[in-house]
């Protein structure tokens, strides 16, 4: 396989690809606040970083081609801190409508979003069945970098409450792109989240809707204090192992009734 990237490909070459099997992959990530000392462009770097690193480590018969980054999201979350950049729902589930027109006009068969801000997870996960409604593509949503559990361990607190710019994020730009990192700015803050005898929470079965300033002065929400690079390499090399069982299962994933919807 040449490359994995179908924007480095000609129109020809995109053209003669057998597609039955294989999936084009869509890193989504966000341009939005990180505390004072991660970058706003972290959730978009950890996608398409993730991805690159795990591209590379596939068999070349594993059939997965990556699309450019969407680097906007719906970070109306942040949207109370300088530098932060959202889409509205509407105009991501449009553009991701019209990315996965083209996808399937082209031919594929399979498409996943491979998705690093927990903003999208809500859109992306009512879009991918309406996308499989409106052109028969079979579309996975794949939320975060499936760190699974780092050797190092993460304290309960982080576990919890570390939602946002924390101990994981910090630990994995350091990793990526420690020159953007600023960590004698790095703090620690926890949201005090009332706890109660209810499953309410920011996520999960019941949930109240927040914004990043109703918890935090900082935006930061987790340790930053504890992120390393040692730590990031932990969690990057964890998440390429996951991500390239997900993906080589996902490139040939058929429904129970196999190529009945393709059109192609």
């Amino acid at each position: 396989m040449k490359t994995r990237y179908l924007a480095h490909m000609t129109s020809p070459e995109v053209e003669a690809l057998n597609k039955k099997d294989g999936v084009v992959v869509l890193p989504i990530g966000a341009i939005e606040q990180h505390g004072p000392h991660l970058p706003l462009i972290t959730d978009t770097m950890i996608a398409t970083q993730g991805l690159n690193a795990t591209l590379a480590a596939l068999s070349e018969d594993v059939k997965v081609w990556a699309l450019p980054p969407m680097s906007y999201g719906k970070s109306n979350e942040h949207i109370n801190f300088a530098g932060t950049v959202t889409l509205s729902a509407a105009t991501l589930t449009a553009v991701l409508h019209d990315i996965a027109d083209s996808v399937a006009r082209a031919g594929f068969r399979r498409l996943a979003f491979l998705n690093c801000h927990g903003g999208n997870m809500p859109v992306l996960n009512m879009v991918a069945r309406d996308i499989r409604v409106a052109t028969g593509l079979m579309t996975f949503c794949i939320h975060g970098l499936h760190y699974g559990n780092p050797s190092f361990g993460l304290s309960a607190e982080e576990m919890r409450y570390g939602l946002h710019a924390g101990e994981t994020e910090t630990s994995l730009i350091l990793a990526m792109a420690p020159e953007l990192v600023k960590m004698d700015l790095a703090v620690k803050s926890f949201p005090a989240f009332p706890e109660t005898d209810t499953d309410l929470f920011f996520f999960g079965t019941a949930s109240a809707a927040w914004l990043a300033d109703d918890w935090s002065e900082t935006g930061v929400y987790g340790d930053a204090t504890k992120g390393t690079a040692e730590k990031g390499e932990i969690l990057l090399e964890t998440a390429v192992e996951s991500l390239s069982k997900l993906f080589t299962v996902i490139s040939t994933f058929e429904t129970a009734h196999g190529e009945k919807n393709d059109s192609n």
